[in-house]
């Protein structure tokens, strides 16, 4: 099968979105199936480039967004799109994101009269991605307009997905036209190496890192809330100070997030790496040092940091908010959104009962499975052939 993939974000930008269709399009293409991705160009970003096999990438005009530098907006790209789309003569388009690159997939599956499948991997009207705007009223404009828009593009799709039950529901609920269907994000599951002692504390040494590991790794941007990991992280070390907070990733709050450690005077205790390639990342036995993953976003639909936490069978702290009330229940705790003292003593409870924690981690290991994106691209590569 011929298929034509539409994002305005691809690897090897750093966020969910990426990292689950580079998994998919992977599997396609190891499958036998012809990929073409139509993305925005990136040129700033000095990172390792996605290569999979049966996979073209096919880089459009871009301009930087306004919110996030390394964003980039396709601009003038139908030309590029008509061009390729021609001779590759796809049996099937999918939009991923809802921007000017997704507003080709329309126009392209329209002309081309080809079918055309839209998944929503993010509800871009939650206030968590308007409270840049600075007043009440234009947030509650931009919300009506947004609303509309996905309304009117996504009409325009043959089926429409969501990679969380949550989401889904509500997009139905909130007089959605077209019926959203589920279909989870997948994750190349590999099994993670299990350390020695020595080879633990070899690690712990490189990162000075204390007996007790906390993780949180990806974007650290501001609608993630890694400030309120780190204030929760200062309320655990008050009773067990032999505890670390290791944040992997870099973004438009590093410096904030700096800032605020060195203010509650955590520096000692709080390691930041930067960002880590993610192949390299996955392949690294950097995160089995951790004793759990910790998150405070509340506006994650299916999080892939959490899938591959888990994978490494990490139990999981977070929120009682969207996507992660799906993935987190027996393999860890969900506090109050916000709360830094339910999220605080949540850590604790796990990092200082052995039996709880390893209880919780093999949980994780359990519930990953479901997750395989061996299984999620069949589930996929079905509602492909029952729409051509």
């Amino acid at each position: 099968m011929k298929i034509a993939y539409f994002t305005d974000t691809f690897l090897p930008q750093v966020n969910g979105v990426a990292t689950a269709l580079a998994n998919q399009t992977k599997v396609l293409g190891e499958m036998g199936h012809e990929v073409l991705i139509f993305t925005p160009k990136l040129d700033n970003i000095n990172r390792p480039k996605f290569k999979a096999k049966n996979v073209q990438i096919i880089p459009l005009p871009a301009v930087p967004a306004l919110v996030y530098t390394e964003f980039k907006l396709g601009v003038f790209g139908l030309p590029r799109v008509f061009k390729h789309l021609t001779k590759f003569d796809p049996d099937i388009l999918h939009l991923h994101t809802p921007f000017t690159v997704g507003m080709d997939a329309v126009i392209a599956s329209k002309l081309l009269k080809k079918p055309l499948v839209g998944t929503i991997h993010v509800y871009y009207t939650d206030p968590e991605y308007l409270r840049w705007l600075k007043y009440n009223f234009a947030v509650k404009l931009a919300d009506k307009i947004s609303q509309r828009y996905l309304n009117f593009l996504y009409s325009q799709c043959d089926v429409v997905l969501a990679p969380s039950k949550i989401l889904a529901e509500e997009l139905n609920r909130n007089g959605f036209k077209k019926t959203v269907s589920h279909l989870p994000n997948g994750i190349i599951i590999k099994s993670s190496k299990t350390l020695s002692l020595q080879e633990k504390n070899h690690i712990k040494k490189k990162y000075a890192l204390k007996e007790k590991v906390i993780l949180h790794f990806g974007r650290l941007s501001y609608e993630k809330n890694v400030d309120v990991i780190i204030k929760s992280f200062n309320l655990v070390t008050k009773k067990h100070p032999d505890v670390s907070l290791l944040i992997i990733g870099d973004g438009p709050a590093t410096k904030h997030l700096k800032k605020l450690v060195r203010k509650l005077g955590l520096d000692s205790k709080v390691v930041f790496t930067g960002f880590i390639d993610y192949q390299s990342l996955i392949n690294s036995s950097l995160l089995s040092v951790a004793d759990l993953f910790a998150t405070a976003s509340t506006m994650e639909n299916h999080p892939m940091v959490v899938l591959e936490a888990m994978m490494f069978g990490l139990p999981i702290v977070g929120v009682k908010q969207a996507g992660l009330i799906e993935l987190v229940s027996s393999n860890g705790y969900l506090a109050k959104a916000g709360d830094t003292k339910q999220l605080a003593e949540a850590m604790g409870k796990i990092l200082f009962d052995k039996q709880l924690a390893s209880k919780m981690s093999n949980e994780s290991i359990k519930m990953i499975k479901q997750y395989s994106v061996d299984k999620t691209t069949d589930k996929l590569l079905n509602l492909y052939h029952s729409l051509v």
